[in-house]
């Protein structure tokens, strides 16, 4: 935990309260889970909202000639 803020010991006994430290380790454990969803391929926000998470393939194949690709000039 401490070495996710690059903070020692020493300091967070010395600087932080009680109310502080609580806060900083639950906005860590909610920054872990989102990395986690994130990796698994869920996102929170669509999870919860009830919308649908397709795979790139398959949006692709739902999008078919819908999408235009344009060659930029170098």
């Amino acid at each position: 935990m401490m070495s996710e803020w690059h903070l020692s010991p020493d300091y967070i006994v010395n600087n932080w309260t009680d109310e502080l430290l609580n806060l900083m380790t639950e906005k860590l454990s909610e920054r872990k889970r989102r990395e986690y969803d994130a990796m698994k391929g869920v996102s929170t926000t669509l999870a919860n909202s009830g919308a649908r998470v397709v795979s790139n393939e398959e949006l692709f194949a739902q999008m078919g000639n819908k999408i235009k690709v344009v060659k930029r000039g170098d």
